[in-house]
């Protein structure tokens, strides 16, 4: 009975480490989804001037699959507003005024950094991987470089320092940004995704380079006792 016990246990746990990584991925690629469709698919005032545009165009009002489509456009269209000189002006302004809004501004700014250090090849935040004493002597955290550059800062310190940000597990929407000295850091052979998976995964997934078999370790699979 025990035996029975442990290997459903097991099976069970097995089923949420596949499962968990999938649904929040395609749950957050979803959310997305939704939330542009709820402006631009049937039934909205956009959705409806496209509906006209294709009843002339094509005959029909409406197709499936349009909803995606509309929603890669308004992607591409916001990418390639922000690229001109107003919409940059635009993009500026509303940035300020989110990232100084009490409450939303910590989930916004992490949100940004996150998807920047991901997405953006030029982007500077969150370029390095360090590691540091943190809260205490003898106690070290992982956190990542936001700023070499910090001014009047450094000179408080009286030596070369950096901005560090630490992440707070299991909820990464909130952290710790630290100036500390560039001496104390030591600087991690990972890349920013290596850097993210190892903090904010608690520990548990630890790069292959750091391990003695270099062979990353397997949390797909869980033994039966």
């Amino acid at each position: 009975m025990r035996k029975l016990l442990a290997h459903i246990k097991s099976t069970f746990i097995n089923g949420l480490l596949v499962i968990l990584p999938l649904s929040i991925t395609f749950y957050v690629l979803w959310l997305i989804y939704k939330t542009i469709l709820r402006f631009t698919g049937e039934g909205s005032e956009f959705g409806n001037l496209i509906g006209d545009f294709l009843r002339l165009a094509i005959g029909r009002e409406w197709f499936p699959g349009i909803g995606a489509i509309l929603t890669l456009l308004l992607v591409f269209l916001v990418g390639s507003i922000t690229r001109i000189y107003l919409g940059r002006k635009v993009y500026s302004l509303l940035d300020k005024v989110i990232g100084s809004t009490p409450l939303v501004n910590k989930m916004y700014v992490t949100i940004k950094q996150i998807t920047k250090a991901i997405l953006s090849s030029e982007s500077k935040t969150f370029r390095d991987v360090v590691m540091f004493e943190y809260p205490r002597e003898g106690s070290y955290v992982v956190g990542f470089v936001t700023n070499e550059q910090i001014g009047e800062i450094e000179k408080i310190i009286g030596e070369e320092a950096v901005a560090a940000f630490v992440f707070s597990t299991p909820n990464p929407l909130t952290g710790h940004t630290l100036f500390l000295p560039k001496k104390d850091l030591t600087y991690l052979d990972l890349t920013v995704e290596e850097g993210l998976r190892l903090a904010l995964s608690m520990g548990i997934v630890i790069p292959g380079k750091f391990l003695d078999n270099n062979v990353e370790p397997d949390i797909d699979l869980v033994k039966e006792e």
